[in-house]
């Protein structure tokens, strides 16, 4: 242990001179040549494993964690199986432990350094790496680190490099299709208890005298009387953390349905609610509570609910940009049509002419490929 200790001295001070104004290229270079010799070392990783667990530098952990990604992603094949059950077991422990302290760059890149483990591994030595990202959404202490890995594993295994054999990839995709019902039942549900656990229980008040006879014939020619009514529902207010977990969860679909193909798997359940958080985009009411109270805290609160509809709105636009639309699945492409619509005749309610400009435009952009 004592060594160990010593060495993590060693490189934290080697890490800080490197990274100081006064240190000159020549010496980058020297301590550049001391670090890859360290990594190619036999059992350096244990070392790594140490200093992850004991260091508060950023440096040193982003080598760390370098020097993991390299033995995974380039000499995984030669590490002794022992040494390889030892790292899937100690870095998952390793990421519980620390997550909520590690900054979001160090704790990211872990999170891709086990999927990295996954995406070799996964599922014959690895067979509970899927399994313990669905157990981490689910237990509400951990789900957002359980979407941070979700979303992580749909990029890297769903969309491997070059380096995997077309096999793999093959068996990769396989492996991650079998499991997208049940991954969207869950996003699913986060997203509608999130919504429900924070809606506004009164009724809403029927509609002005004053308010547009064209934006009433609107609704009642592109929405049916049901999808009407539930859009019509007051936003909720969201608190912080639930905000930050729907985002989440929104990142994920939209990725998700990058490369899933359209099935029944995507339920009309899950579209009207992505259609929910897509009015926090077009919610002048927030806006202008925001811009009334004038504190900087409300202005970025108003801008995080913007953000939920950009996300939502970009959900959207991965469905809509599918070239192959089985029939089965028409119906739910005339359902996203008539939620569109009701958002653009929300937008053009305002009465704010910049406003309905910058919102029509962003909206443009995120639904662009429904006019084609």
């Amino acid at each position: 242990m004592a060594s160990e200790d010593a060495s993590l001295r060693a490189l934290e001070s080697l890490m800080t001179e490197f990274f100081h104004d006064c240190t000159t290229n020549e010496r980058k270079r020297e301590i550049e040549e001391l670090l890859n010799n360290f990594a190619q070392q036999v059992g350096a990783w244990r070392f790594c494993l140490y200093f992850l667990s004991s260091t508060r530098n950023d440096y040193v952990m982003m080598y760390s964690l370098t020097v993991f990604e390299n033995l995974i992603n380039k000499m995984w094949l030669g590490v002794p199986s022992q040494d390889k059950m030892e790292i899937r077991s100690c870095l998952p422990k390793l990421l519980l432990a620390h997550h909520k302290t590690l900054p979001y760059f160090i704790r990211n890149k872990l999170c891709k350094v086990i999927v990295d483990i996954g995406r070799q591994d996964w599922p014959m030595f690895y067979h509970d790496f899927f399994t313990n990202i669905l157990q981490l959404i689910q237990s509400p202490v951990t789900t957002p680190l359980g979407l941070i890995m979700l979303k992580t594993t749909s990029e890297e295994l769903a969309c491997p490099r070059e380096d995997l054999s077309v096999a793999r990839k093959e068996e990769l995709r396989k492996l991650l299709l079998d499991q997208v019902q049940t991954v969207l039942g869950l996003l699913t549900g986060i997203l509608e208890t999130v919504w429900d656990k924070h809606s506004v229980t009164a009724a809403t008040p029927p509609p002005s005298p004053t308010s547009g006879e064209s934006g009433d014939l609107l609704s009642n020619l592109l929405q049916s009387p049901s999808s009407a009514k539930l859009l019509h529902q007051p936003i909720p207010i969201l608190d912080v953390e639930s905000e930050y977990v729907c985002s989440l969860a929104l990142e994920c679909l939209a990725h998700l349905f990058s490369w899933i193909p359209l099935s029944a798997s995507i339920t009309p359940s899950l579209l009207t609610t992505i259609f929910h958080f897509a009015r926090f985009g077009c919610d002048t009411r927030a806006r202008k509570m925001a811009s009334v109270n004038g504190s900087s805290q409300n202005c970025v609160l108003g801008q995080e609910r913007g953000r939920l509809g950009v996300l939502a709105m970009s959900c959207i636009n991965e469905l809509m940009s599918k070239n192959c639309v089985p029939m089965e699945f028409e119906e739910y492409l005339l359902r996203m049509f008539q939620q569109t619509f009701y958002l653009l005749q929300k937008i053009t309610k305002d009465n704010n002419a910049h406003t309905v400009k910058s919102r029509l435009e962003e909206l443009d952009e995120r639904s662009h490929v429904c006019r084609k």
